[in-house]
């Protein structure tokens, strides 16, 4: 525990290195907490496409069925289902992978998914079934990115820990341990006298000269060294903790460390609860099916971020409107699977009815302007 009282040996303040693994640990639990926090927002969506030979697939959500049912809304061992995510990710951030167990139910027509819990929670494991994260923040087996990061703090801070030089009333030709033990015992006179009202003495030889006048528990220097390092481990910035990020250090962020999470969760999860038929996509198949998470990563968009993105793909549409919800953070509707784009933003199946309806266009108005041209004008007919 933390004294407040110097340790006269090495002048910091005792309980110093306590205090330094408790800023550290309550420091990681708030990021380890801010990463699982933003993973739990998402939503996991179950969809259909239709295959399209001719141009791109169409989807339709497939909201309400037991995968939809297990994965948003069932608290799988959990208080809620939000829980078991945050929960599912701090597992990730402290080992090397997480498995998770499927339950399934064959009511003798069909069979559907019930629960899903972590393994150590299930009796029952199929390690083909199980669902299996293998966690972007280690190295290898038994090394985190944090603990390289622990490690560094501890190097670095060990290097800081020379405050000032002493001049003392000794020779060094007197050979190096005389000068030692001379060295200590004026060290120790000063800090023994020092004990009483806080003022120390020096005889007239000798003189200090003071690198570091800082006595703190933890200072400064300190904090911002343990935050740097942190903070970098997991590719964030301390303005992502406060809530004050520009968009590129949240894109930054979001693409370092939450993708890669969201992209092997949505391949296992669509590997793991799709059945070989329902993924494959074959010749004579006409649908498929796919778990696609809604990641929101234009969340950190502003409006005029997001009006001047749709606004371009209206101008030259390479996504349909329902891809263009998913981005936003919005399900798939009846109907969205068009590209919108000008001549007032017309709905189109494939993007070769985009010079079809111009060319028809030019010459119904070519046709219109010849028509014209050639008949006489109301004066000339009354005539």
């Amino acid at each position: 525990m933390t004294t407040g009282r110097l340790d006269q040996r090495t002048q910091r303040v005792k309980g110093w290195e306590q205090a330094s693994i408790e800023y550290t640990s309550a420091f990681v639990t708030n990021i380890h907490n801010k990463i699982a926090s933003e993973i739990a927002k998402v939503n996991f969506n179950h969809v259909q496409y239709e295959i399209n030979p001719m141009g791109a697939d169409t989807m339709k959500t497939l909201q309400g069925s037991d995968i939809d049912e297990v994965l948003n809304w069932s608290p799988k061992g959990q208080a809620n289902s939000t829980e078991f995510w945050r929960q599912m990710v701090k597992k990730l951030l402290l080992s090397k992978k997480v498995t998770l167990v499927p339950t399934w139910h064959n009511n003798g027509v069909t069979v559907e998914l019930t629960d899903l819990k972590f393994l150590g929670d299930s009796t029952n494991y199929d390690e083909n079934s199980a669902i299996t994260i293998v966690s972007p923040f280690y190295t290898d087996a038994k090394t985190s990115i944090l603990d390289n990061a622990l490690s560094s703090i501890s190097e670095k801070l060990n290097q800081g820990k020379l405050r000032g030089f002493l001049e003392v009333n000794a020779n060094l030709d007197n050979g190096a341990t005389m000068f030692k033990k001379k060295a200590l015992e004026t060290i120790q006179l000063m800090q023994e006298v020092s004990t009483y009202n806080g003022i120390g003495v020096k005889d007239a030889k000798s003189s200090l000269v003071e690198l570091k006048n800082n006595y703190s528990v933890l200072n400064q220097e300190e904090i911002d060294l343990i935050k740097k390092e942190l903070l970098s481990a997991y590719f964030m910035s301390e303005n992502i903790m406060l809530g004050t990020a520009s968009q590129e250090e949240q894109m930054a962020f979001y693409s370092n460390t939450i993708l890669p999470i969201l992209t092997q969760l949505e391949k296992e999860l669509t590997y793991k609860l799709l059945t070989t038929q329902e993924r494959r996509i074959t010749r004579y198949k006409k649908y498929y099916e796919r778990i696609v998470i809604d990641n929101q990563i234009m969340k950190f968009a502003t409006i005029k971020d997001l009006i001047s993105f749709w606004h371009e793909n209206t101008n030259a549409p390479t996504l349909m409107v329902n891809e263009m919800r998913l981005l936003m953070g919005m399900n798939p509707t009846e109907g969205g699977d068009v590209y919108l784009t000008n001549k007032n933003s017309v709905a189109i199946k494939s993007f070769s009815d985009i010079n079809s309806t111009g060319e028809i266009d030019r010459k119904e108005n070519d046709q219109t302007i010849e028509t014209d041209s050639e008949q006489p004008s109301d004066s000339n007919a009354s005539e």
